[in-house]
């Protein structure tokens, strides 16, 4: 049997220096000399065996190798590197042809056929995206077109088709005359005309801020409540029936001012309801009436006593200054008089149901109404403050002192738990498509100062009026509503929609209200009445022109229409 050699290990044979480190400087001939480089120990080493190359690891950006970093450390091992044992001398070009040289006016052509082709497609993509837009344009401008002919069927326009050529602004379709408040009668003379339109020109400025009269602050106030703050499109609300007292005392019936008339507290008294009306009557489109006492030296502004809710002045009008405002005649339920009462409803509604009405509330100086029943005690939800305001001397050298009866709807605890007084409005929705609104359903909560600019547009003496008489109360802040029909074509139920707060002063200046021309216009009226002998006058609005008429009233006018008045409420309460 075979055996097998296995193999040998033997030691290389090294020479140790024993005079110092490294190899000897000296080797025998027949070992081959080793390259050796020389390194300091604080250098850094990339590679212990660098088989491609050092230049591969030393390029620009690697941070890992780089020079910057490591300093010498990049040219290390440069005495590892291959070096070709043959001369490049000894190499031939094979091809010795001349390269072609390249046509640099053929580059200048072809860049500038890619730069046509680029421009040409651009141009083209221009041309189908306007395409685009116009045809978008065309079918938006169709829709309201469309939109607009079935707003005219709405109104009769098949019916009024045949009158056309009869002449008109839109042929035979001739505006409705509005009636006016109060029917003139012969006997009335006309005294004045004062043209609305330079009203826009006066101004009485610097006057101060209205003053409390002593502790002539009467009722009780609600807190807010917060939660109503929630309310939106998608969590919606229904407006709820609150029952309540609602008190519409004209100035003459007033005991309080009767009290400060006597007094000598003032020269000139009115509620803010009527000033309101009286400042902001250029905004009016709607004929109304205001009946004007000279007793003495004093001037009272009262309203007439009507069979209606309301008097023309204390109507909240609906969509009174839109591009076609409601007729008062108009059949259906969305006519100028049914929308008006439909929006009072809604308004005292709304402020009763927004406030915290089985908590204590806020309570003024005297909690008793001096015009509350006294029999039933029902608390009305409204607090009145008598406020005064000093307007220069008048016609006759004497200060002109005006004494203003004010309202308050609510209070609500502001910064510090300090109590706030509020004035709380609401608007009403009631047909979009007849209003020339936008839909609050699907704008309000995406767009609310698009629906609020669109309100202030459509209802501008009705907003001015609501500012005005926040401002003339002191109030601190104004809560307004949006309150809509849960049916277009019914008026029993209705929903809050959303709600906002704004502040007096500041929306005033966003609605364009000037107080010194308010002011200006109020004193210019009380001084064409103080410039009267005593007496009753009649301030009343032309329904077709821009227009206040002063008309001198005989003794006993609309007595009759008070009498009646007192005698059905009196029937009411059997």
């Amino acid at each position: 049997m075979a055996t097998t050699e296995l193999p040998k290990f033997e030691l290389l044979s090294l020479a140790d220096n024993t005079s110092g480190w490294g190899p000897l400087t000296t080797s025998s001939s027949s070992e081959e000399p080793v390259p050796f480089q020389q390194f300091n120990k604080a250098d850094r080493i990339g590679r212990v065996a660098d088989w491609i190359g050092v230049d591969r690891f030393f390029r620009r950006g690697n941070e890992r190798y780089n020079e910057r970093v490591y300093g010498s450390a990049a040219n290390a091992g440069s005495q590892f590197d291959y070096i070709h044992g043959m001369d490049e001398h000894n190499f031939q070009l094979v091809d010795t042809s001349k390269p072609m040289a390249r046509n640099p006016q053929r580059n200048f052509r072809v860049r500038q056929m890619h730069l046509r082709k680029m421009m040409q497609k651009e141009v083209e993509k221009r041309e189908m995206v306007n395409q685009t837009t116009n045809l978008r344009m065309k079918r938006s401008i169709a829709k309201e077109q469309q939109r607009a002919f079935k707003m005219w069927q709405r109104r009769g326009g098949n019916a009024r088709q045949g009158q056309r050529g009869q002449g008109g602004r839109f042929g035979g379709d001739r505006p409705k005359e509005r009636l006016p408040s109060v029917q003139v009668r012969p006997e009335w003379g006309v005294l004045e005309e004062m043209n609305l339109s330079a009203f826009s020109k006066l101004a009485l400025p610097n006057i101060p801020g209205g003053e409390d009269i002593g502790d002539h602050q009467y009722g009780s106030l609600q807190y807010y409540d917060k939660t109503v703050d929630r309310v939106s499109v998608k969590n919606s609300v229904p407006l709820q029936r609150c029952a309540g007292v609602y008190y519409n005392v004209t100035t003459t019936e007033d005991p309080v001012i009767q009290e400060l008339a006597q007094g000598g507290v003032g020269n000139v008294f009115g509620t803010d309801i009527i000033l309101a009306t009286l400042m902001t009557a250029p905004r009016s489109v709607y004929s109304w009436d205001i009946v004007a006492y000279r007793i003495g030296d004093k001037l009272f502004f009262d309203k007439r006593n009507t069979r209606d809710i309301l008097n023309p002045v204390e109507t909240l009008t609906v969509s009174e200054t839109s591009a076609e405002p409601p007729s008062f005649d108009g059949n259906g339920i969305n006519n100028a008089r049914d929308l008006a009462t439909e929006a009072f409803y809604i308004n005292q509604n709304f402020r009763r149901q927004v406030v915290k009405r089985n908590e204590p509330g806020f309570t003024f100086k005297n909690i008793r109404v001096p015009f509350e029943d006294e029999e039933t005690g029902d608390a009305t939800g409204t607090a009145y403050k008598y406020r005064k305001w000093n307007l220069g001397n008048g016609v006759d050298g004497k200060p002109v002192e005006l004494v203003c009866r004010t309202e308050l709807d609510g209070v609500i605890h502001g910064l510090g738990n300090e109590t706030q007084t509020l004035t709380i409005k609401a608007f009403n929705e009631w047909d979009s498509s007849q209003a020339g609104g936008v839909d609050w359903r699907t704008k309000l909560d995406v767009q609310k100062g698009a629906v609020m600019a669109t309100e202030i547009k459509n209802n501008s003496a009705k907003v001015a009026k609501w500012t005005l008489q926040a401002l003339l109360a002191g109030s601190d802040t104004m809560k307004l509503g949006y309150v809509s029909r849960n049916n277009a074509r019914s008026t029993q139920n209705h929903s809050i929609l959303n709600t906002q707060y704004v502040k007096p002063t500041e929306f005033a200046s966003n609605i364009a209200l000037n107080m010194d021309n308010c002011w200006g216009i109020l004193r210019c009226v009380i001084d064409s009445c103080m410039k009267q002998k005593p007496g009753k006058y009649l301030l009343m609005k032309d329904p077709q022109s821009p227009v206040i008429r002063l008309y001198s009233l005989p003794e006993g006018t609309f007595e009759s229409e008070r009498e009646s008045s007192d005698e059905e409420n009196s029937d009411d309460d059997q």
